[in-house]
């Protein structure tokens, strides 16, 4: 059985989330919350399985209760919310920098057509979310961030192309820290496959933008991929990359259980980069583009998997590094230091 405890300030759609959560046999709802700081006394108090938490609350908001449970009595956090407007996607990722695991929609209206489907959605997401083991959030005051290892010295090559990025749980406060980092000369193009609920792609894409110097844009069919240009995959469609450098975008089945799927687009850039590939997969549940990583190491591109000590979720990264994918292993800042190593003038693709 899963504990959760329900936050959400409207008492109608938290009637209808604890119908629809204990309408299943595997959860009960052991408390709600209206505010932020309901939710904080009653994770501290009822130490729940798993929390939803609803972002725009009277008092501290779902950002601050979000931060202050996993500096102090650390669980598992689902942003579950409705379609945000652009101008607040700034608050929504801020929450998962906090530590919230996952964001997902709020089901469609009682008795609507999509309502049984949007529910079975939702519960068996948080179903997935509770089993993860959560650590305490430590926030520093500065902005310093320590220096990484440096890694080992790759042979002479020619540069990188393309960086194919594919993360899932705990992915999007990553990215960003990456794509901030790349100046606005980077001469590689970034593709990107971020599992994510449908409807938030596009409130993620505008948050990107608030702190990258490269544009970040929805990759769109037909779009010819330049250096300098992020391109995240939009809800519904796999993204690949042609041998003519242009965005393919196809409806073709779920792999892993998803679309956009890593797998997909790492499989494009190892056939049709090879040696000017790199693949930086990244935290995530599953094995979301392990194999295919192993491919872009195989045509001689330079491949990346995220460390366990940094990854919310060792799964994708952990299972590229079983099977022997990964030439490095390294934590968010080590890789931002190989990025612009391997795309600088007289960088290498390493081939073993």
């Amino acid at each position: 059985m899963i504990r959760l405890l329900v936050v959400e300030d409207s008492k109608t759609v938290q009637r209808a989330l604890v119908a629809a959560f204990e309408a299943d046999p595997d959860l009960e709802v052991i408390g709600t919350a209206e505010s932020g700081e309901e939710a904080v006394d009653a994770a501290k108090r009822l130490r729940p399985d798993l929390i939803t938490m609803d972002i725009n609350l009277p008092g501290m908001d779902g950002f601050d209760a979000t931060r202050a449970i996993m500096s102090t009595c650390p669980v598992p956090i689902v942003i579950v919310t409705g379609k945000m407007n652009p101008k607040d996607s700034a608050t929504l990722f801020r929450v998962m920098e906090a530590g919230a695991l996952m964001v997902l929609a709020k089901p469609d209206p009682v008795g609507t057509p999509g309502y049984r489907a949007s529910v079975d959605n939702l519960v068996h997401h948080l179903k997935l979310m509770a089993e993860i083991k959560v650590v305490r959030r430590i926030f520093p005051s500065g902005k310093t961030v320590p220096r990484p290892v440096r890694p080992l010295p790759l042979p002479p090559a020619q540069p990188v192309k393309v960086v194919a990025i594919g993360a899932s749980t705990g992915g999007p406060p990553l990215l960003r820290q990456i794509l901030a980092e790349l100046p606005a000369t980077f001469p590689a193009a970034v593709v990107v496959v971020q599992h994510m609920a449908v409807g938030f792609t596009e409130n993620f894409v505008h948050w990107l933008n608030r702190s990258s110097k490269l544009p970040v844009q929805l990759g769109t069919d037909g779009t010819q991929v330049s250096a300098g240009q992020v391109y995240v995959a939009p809800d519904h469609f796999h993204m690949e990359v042609t041998s003519t450098g242009r965005i393919l975008l196809t409806d073709a089945p779920p792999e892993h259980g998803v679309r956009p799927s890593v797998s997909v687009l790492f499989r494009s850039v190892a056939q049709n980069y090879g040696r000017q590939a790199m693949g930086v997969l990244l935290t995530g549940m599953g094995k979301d583009g392990a194999l295919e990583l192993k491919s872009i190491r195989g045509r001689g591109g330079i491949t990346v998997a995220q460390d366990r000590e940094s990854s919310m979720v060792f799964g994708m990264p952990g299972e590229a590094i079983e099977i022997d994918a990964a030439q490095h292993v390294l934590p968010p800042a080590a890789i931002i230091e190989l990025l612009h190593r391997v795309t600088s003038k007289g960088a290498s693709a390493a081939t073993s």
